[in-house]
């Protein structure tokens, strides 16, 4: 599968991290965050970053404003059900995880690929929450985001073959 859309969970610096890089390399992005608020914040923080490169010559501006068009700010967790991939990168709790995982299930289309930012914490245990095993994994991407090009992948063993090749060519 290819993925086109993406969408983030969780407003920290990981979220608003991977979201840039998801929507610089060209996918649509819709990050979720509990409260409009905080979801909005996390475009601001982007737009922060993009001007910063663009100052400094790293980026055009065309590129800057082609890169916020594909970012959708929502409170609104049914946002992400025609995702291709969801990320999600909340506190590093198993059972807030476990909850999140359970509710995407529900809300996602069953061709939506569910992903853990954790480093710490088995994906096998968010994965077995769903009724989709085979469509979670583990996506990390390193700190900050957008200057590490180093993303490690998680594969339980209930992982796909198809979800982690669609999750290589994401990465």
């Amino acid at each position: 599968m290819t993925i086109k859309k993406v969408g983030i969970l969780g407003s920290g610096i990981m979220g608003a991290g991977i979201a840039e890089v998801a929507a610089k390399a060209g996918h649509e992005v819709v990050l979720r965050s509990r409260q409009q608020d905080t979801a909005d914040a996390m475009v601001a923080t982007l737009e922060k970053s993009l001007a910063r490169q663009v100052d400094k010559g790293r980026l055009e501006a065309a590129d800057r404003d082609a890169t916020l068009e594909r970012v959708t700010a929502t409170s609104q967790m049914h946002a992400l059900a025609h995702c291709d991939l969801v990320v999600e990168s909340v506190v590093e709790d198993l059972e807030v995880k476990q909850h999140l995982f359970a509710e995407l299930h529900d809300v996602c289309s069953e061709y939506t690929i569910l992903a853990t930012n954790t480093s710490t914490l088995p994906v096998i245990e968010m994965a077995m929450v769903t009724d989709r095993p085979e469509k979670v994994c583990g996506v990390h991407f390193f700190n900050p985001a957008p200057a590490m090009s180093l993303v490690e992948i998680v594969r339980p063993l209930t992982a796909s073959d198809e979800t982690i090749e669609s999750v290589k060519a994401f990465a």
